[in-house]
């Protein structure tokens, strides 16, 4: 709270005062527990980068991509930066679907409109999904897979996605660029399917999980015991919000499915720090991401830019 008061009284120098604040808010120096829930958890979920030679900026922003608690962390932190350059882990067909779906939610606050179930959202979207000529029969599936647990979630009470949206709205607010920094869903569909082989399916049914690898973290063993409830399930995806939690399952997950992660993972995180590389005018850059890309984004700009706290340092 002392820097944070003296933050505001610097009159002087805004650029100053705005990073104290900053550095206030994901820095704290109290460990009280009178100190907000945004601050906790952005220790857990934002890594704050300098590049080494220039006056510049980023702010990954690490979300779970049905928490109400990463929308608003990721519009508190972008009305804190003020940054010139949003960047969303959407790609162009993404981003269409999502201001669809911002379209209709404003439609429906202004006139009655029937409320869609699950099985009217898994219908739609097999439709849509059907329409896409670029898509091979496997690759349909899989999107419909993926589509279809999203709208289970969203019908659940859990809206996926929100931290998007919102940064989709402060972009028009502070007259931010935007930058859809992921790859084409498409490509990361066939991907995913080229990387899956039958003998990989069929030793995980008959073989199960292999041995002798890093284990699942704990807090995922507990949101995977509580089962599909969605005040439970919202409170333990918390839990298992933080770098360290994250960090513990993409081992596990790089035992057990390596051309999986390289698909799902690591390619998209090369692509999405070239989209930074390329954003050389920004001063300041905000980029909201699953909590799964932060630390592969942050090692691929490790050259350029140096991390001013690891959260495992503030622990």
């Amino acid at each position: 709270m002392l820097r944070l008061f003296l933050s505001r009284s610097n009159t002087n120098n805004i650029n100053n005062t705005r990073r104290l604040v900053v550095s206030s808010i994901l820095y704290p120096t109290s460990r009280s527990s009178s100190r907000s829930s945004y601050h906790s958890s952005s220790q857990q979920t934002v890594a704050h980068l300098r590049k080494n030679d220039e006056a510049r900026e980023i702010f990954l922003v690490g979300t779970s991509h049905v928490s109400k608690a990463s929308a608003r962390e990721t519009e508190e932190l972008i009305r804190l930066v003020k940054p010139d350059v949003i960047a969303v882990e959407l790609c162009e067909e993404r981003f269409e679907q999502l201001k669809e779906q911002m379209k209709e939610d404003r439609e429906k606050k202004t006139k009655k409109t029937k409320k869609i179930s699950f099985l009217g959202d898994f219908l739609a979207t097999v439709k849509q999904v059907s329409s896409t000529r670029d898509l091979g029969a496997l690759d349909r599936c899989l999107a419909i897979g993926l589509k279809a647990f999203y709208a289970s979630l969203k019908s659940s009470g859990m809206e996926p996605g929100e931290e998007f949206r919102v940064a989709i709205r402060e972009a028009e607010r502070l007259n931010a660029r935007l930058v859809l920094a992921d790859r084409d869903v498409n490509k990361t569909l066939k991907a995913l399917r080229e990387s899956v082989s039958v003998a990989d399916v069929f030793g995980w049914f008959v073989y199960g999980e292999k041995k002798g690898g890093p284990t699942l973290p704990p807090e995922f063993e507990k949101m995977a015991a509580a089962g599909f409830n969605s005040t439970e399930m919202q409170d333990n995806m918390e839990a298992m919000k933080n770098r360290n939690a994250v960090g513990q399952m993409k081992k596990y997950m790089q035992f057990q499915f390596p051309n999986i992660m390289s698909a799902m993972v690591h390619q998209r995180d090369d692509e999405m720090a070239d989209a930074i590389k390329r954003e050389k005018d920004a001063e300041k850059i905000v980029m909201v991401v699953g909590l799964a890309h932060v630390d592969g984004i942050v090692e691929r700009l490790a050259g350029e830019y140096t991390e001013v706290m690891s959260v495992n340092d503030s622990e």
